[in-house]
């Protein structure tokens, strides 16, 4: 079966209508019919993709979204709510640590920055009407959700599921008083570690941010 397309020099958009013409191998005449240019395009765009498959990469664990760049990722993983042994004024205590999402923006296999945001136990599924509340600790800007990781390198990424634990290098990192604590209740740093040492964390305590998980990361679906 061959289909012969009749382009001519009149056409200006791609609105405009081309002679389509049907036929066997032969030159047998089955039909004629008119298409729009761009209906053809389409039609041999989606001949051409027929069968082709995209897969993604192996995923981390919790993992709630990937978006693919050009040259790169960006991750979101749920982190669930739990104590977590932390390390502040030189004292390594459990404290009570709300669920969170945690972003890394990956450029060429590397972790080019992490935000971190908290959202409220009852939200069961991340989705994008998800409202965000500020992390309550220290280490991570106000003004962004950037993580700070002091002068600590992170490793290359040669696979996506490696992010399953790289959350471990931030907790495990010393809290300081970089970028302050943010409460419902106004509390220092070193007052939200006491009240929380050894409990678990009070979902009142979270400061809205104001925006949606689709707003504040800039996505759309």
């Amino acid at each position: 079966m061959e289909f012969l397309i009749k382009l001519t020099d009149r056409l200006r958009n791609f609105s405009d209508y081309v002679s389509v013409t049907k036929q066997t191998e032969k030159g047998v005449v089955l039909g004629e019919y008119k298409m729009s240019l761009s209906d053809v395009i389409r039609c041999l765009t989606d001949s051409a993709t027929e069968g082709q498959r995209t897969e993604t990469p192996f995923l981390p664990r919790n993992c709630t979204k990937l978006v693919s760049k050009l040259n790169g990722f960006e991750v979101f993983i749920e982190i669930p709510k739990r104590k977590w042994l932390v390390t502040y004024d030189n004292e390594q205590t459990h404290i009570g640590f709300p669920k969170m999402i945690i972003k890394y923006d990956i450029y060429k296999n590397q972790i080019r920055y992490m935000q971190l945001v908290a959202v409220r136990e009852e939200r069961n599924r991340i989705n994008g009407e998800t409202p965000l509340y500020y992390f309550p600790f220290s280490n991570v800007d106000k003004d962004n959700s950037k993580v700070c990781m002091g002068t600590n390198e992170m490793p290359i990424i040669k696979c996506l599921s490696q992010l399953d634990t790289m959350h471990n290098l931030f907790f495990s990192a010393p809290f300081g008083e970089d970028y302050g604590g943010i409460t419902t209740e106004g509390q220092s740093v070193k007052q939200i570690f006491q009240s929380l040492k050894d409990k678990d964390f009070h979902d009142e305590l979270l400061v809205p941010i104001g925006q949606t998980f689709n707003d504040y990361f800039s996505l759309e679906s």
